[in-house]
């Protein structure tokens, strides 16, 4: 199980999107992050979001970055592996 934290990069002002937490590694983890990332995405943007292909999340890497389109314009988003204790 692993903890998620989506930032906006290049957003000084506000940059934090949310932390998704308790995802497995498996189709229905997958399936409900992508879904709770597409909610903290639209909240942020205030705009209907669609979604490239996310990377695995489940590789070791610390993070990822990707683009999303939004109203003509793109973003870049990094999703960071982070703890909660």
């Amino acid at each position: 199980m692993k903890h998620f934290t989506v930032i906006e990069l290049g957003d000084n002002e506000s940059p934090m999107i949310g932390t998704i937490d308790n995802v497995t590694d498996n189709k229905i983890g997958k399936k409900f992050f992508i879904e709770r990332l597409l909610k903290a995405l639209g909240e942020h943007f205030d705009s209907h979001v669609e979604l490239p292909e996310i990377p695995d999340l489940f590789t070791g890497s610390p993070y990822e970055d990707f683009l999303v389109n939004i109203d003509g314009l793109e973003y870049e988003i990094r999703i960071l592996e982070t703890w909660i204790y």
